[in-house]
């Protein structure tokens, strides 16, 4: 029988919002349209709307879109806006890797981020002084907003097809999976998927999520008798 899968969301989830907000991205995106694709207004405006009118969600449709228009590499251009965000806001947080690693001993747990996967690197360098390699290393396995692609479009996790299609890319069914998340479109999504999910804000962190999960994990065991020692 596989393990339960948890699928964690990284912004707002791996470290609190209070850190780095929408805002902070949204700024650094249009800095970056302006300073390194020199971007006029009038044709972000045009290339926004045609997005929209496709239906394609997410900041990253967008950023592809723009980037397609002009020739502009899609990774070049995320590492350009990620040079806009001050990531040092990001507190470190090795109890929480240590929770992390521990819940992935009994779970199958994998990061899934709307965003880049250099700025999930970046985000796993200052909260846990670790890489994505050294994620999938402890086996917490790390996945962006690329391995949703699919015939040119991204779905990013507030799109009903999203997390049907990544399910299926891990091998597992949505009813096996917890979407942990603290966005309540990605959340709602998730439910008509089928999937559990958990709520983050500020009165129900990550943190006590884990506990939890280990609580009820330490709670089984002795009353199966399974508990060692």
């Amino acid at each position: 029988m596989p393990k339960p899968t948890i699928i964690l969301d990284c912004d707002g989830v791996l470290y609190p919002n209070s850190e780095l907000t929408l805002d902070d991205f949204v700024k650094a995106m249009k800095t970056a349209f302006h300073q390194d694709v020199k971007l006029s207004s009038d044709l972000q405006k045009q290339i926004s709307e045609d997005t929209i009118a496709k239906k394609h969600l997410g900041m990253f449709n967008y950023i592809k879109a723009v980037c397609e228009h002009t020739g502009y590499g899609f990774g070049r251009f995320c590492e350009k806006m990620q040079s806009y965000v001050d990531y040092s806001k990001i507190s470190q947080d090795m109890q929480l890797f240590g929770l992390l690693s521990a819940a992935a001993r009994d779970n199958e747990i994998v990061i899934l981020t709307n965003n880049h996967i250099s700025h999930l690197d970046k985000v796993l360098r200052h909260r846990f002084n670790k890489t994505v390699f050294d994620m999938e290393n402890a086996g917490i396995k790390c996945f962006d907003i690329q391995s949703m692609e699919r015939n040119g479009v991204f779905y990013p996790k507030q799109d009903d097809k999203a997390l049907a299609m990544f399910a299926a890319k891990i091998g597992r069914r949505p009813q096996d999976c917890t979407l942990v998340d603290d966005t309540e479109k990605n959340l709602d999504a998730a439910r008509r998927n089928g999937m559990h999910t958990v709520f983050i804000n500020e009165n129900f962190t990550l943190q006590q999520y884990l506990l939890q999960i280990q609580k009820t994990r330490t709670n089984t065991k002795v009353k199966t008798g399974r508990e060692n020692g």
